[in-house]
């Protein structure tokens, strides 16, 4: 007897001990269904105050400022005449880091084909000579200062090599000078 007792007893402990046992490994499973929502970063690039998303042409946005000198009268164009114009490029309603390329060229129809693009400054810094080329290229961060001022220095040349002669020249008067602008922004992907 005392042997079923003690059998009693173990077995009773012993499914005591399952139970313990069973409840300290038990896997707890649990289905939730959610939704991750994620902000699509802005892609949205002004120049000079304008939105360039849509617009294939930025005609309307470029004014160039001719300096006045001894010779010259401001704002009109003749050789020798120097200037400027700028580009504000507004980055901030982008979320990204974007490259940007700025080139020129002589436009067909324009009546001055000597046009030149000597330089460029940023924010009124440095002016960085291009004579020997038509690309400006850069970099905008999404962490840096997210306005950048261009200006893009021309001018009318006249030298011996230039391909319009005096007569030539002169046949420009009352035309329009005209220089083609394309610019390029690319977003900097790792």
């Amino acid at each position: 007897m005392k042997k079923k007792i003690i059998l009693g007893l173990a077995f009773i402990s012993l499914l005591i001990s399952f139970c313990f046992i069973g409840e300290s490994y038990a896997k707890y499973v649990t289905n939730v269904n959610n939704v991750a929502s994620m902000s699509v970063a802005r892609w949205k690039i002004l120049v000079n105050n304008k939105d360039i998303l849509n617009k294939n042409e930025a005609s309307q946005i470029i004014t160039p400022i001719f300096l006045e000198n001894e010779h010259i009268n401001s704002n009109v164009i003749a050789p020798t005449s120097k200037g400027y114009f700028e580009l504000v490029l507004d980055a901030t309603g982008a979320d990204v880091s974007f490259s940007y390329e700025i080139s020129t060229s002589i436009n067909a129809d324009s009546a001055v084909k000597d046009l030149k693009i000597t330089g460029y400054s940023i924010d009124d810094g440095e002016i960085i000579d291009v004579s020997n080329s038509s690309l400006i290229s850069g970099n905008i961060l999404y962490t840096d200062t997210k306005v950048k001022n261009i200006k893009v220095y021309i001018e009318w040349s006249d030298t011996e090599n230039d391909t319009m002669d005096n007569k030539a020249d002169t046949e420009a008067r009352n035309k329009q000078a005209k220089l083609d602008v394309k610019l390029n922004f690319k977003q900097i992907a790792n």
